[in-house]
């Protein structure tokens, strides 16, 4: 991967202290890649998940809620129940 649009460091931190469980994307990774500053690695990851526990769902399908102009919607996923796994698959579902 060359480089990838995304959230940024001060975006990342800014969305962390909103308190959400969950932060979505259509893309991967979830934050701009590569980082400007090549010292860290996947910056994001570290805000959302290690120092807030907050979950990643990256390359989200969202262009049919956007061309709807969807922004209120139940929102279901369910993750593979995996031992010892740190993440899985999903299909995620949302229903207006």
């Amino acid at each position: 991967m060359k480089s990838c649009p995304g959230v940024g460091v001060a975006a990342a931190e800014w969305l962390a202290r909103q308190d959400p469980m969950l932060v979505g994307s259509d893309n991967w990774p979830v934050e701009v890649a590569p980082n400007p500053d090549p010292q860290i690695s996947l910056p994001g990851h570290q805000i959302f998940l290690v120092v807030n526990g907050i979950h990643i769902l990256e390359n989200l399908k969202l262009d049919e809620l956007a061309a709807k102009r969807v922004n209120e919607f139940a929102f279901i996923i369910q993750p593979l129940k995996l031992k010892g796994a740190t993440g899985s698959t999903v299909a995620p579902i949302a229903v207006r």
